[in-house]
């Protein structure tokens, strides 16, 4: 999966459109980032890139970034 196919499947979860994700994002400012966003994106992670992430990965990411740079190996630019 690509970077670019990675932020777009996340602006899908919390409904929002690409761009307006960028690393710099925090994720309190996504509404949509609650539980249901969390498990959907977990379930994203290990379907589309076959990783298997720590919880506190997403619950601990502060920017959009944070949780670019844990994926950073299994995304293709």
């Amino acid at each position: 999966m690509t970077r670019a196919e990675f932020i777009s499947e996340f602006a899908g979860i919390v409904n929002v459109v690409p761009e307006e994700l960028n690393p710099e994002t925090p994720m309190e400012s996504l509404e949509s980032w609650d539980s249901v966003a969390y498990l959907s994106a977990m379930v994203l992670i290990d379907d589309k890139l076959g990783l298997a992430v720590r919880p506190e990965v997403l619950s601990g990411a502060k920017k959009f970034g944070d949780v670019l740079a844990a994926l950073d190996s299994a995304l293709k630019d």
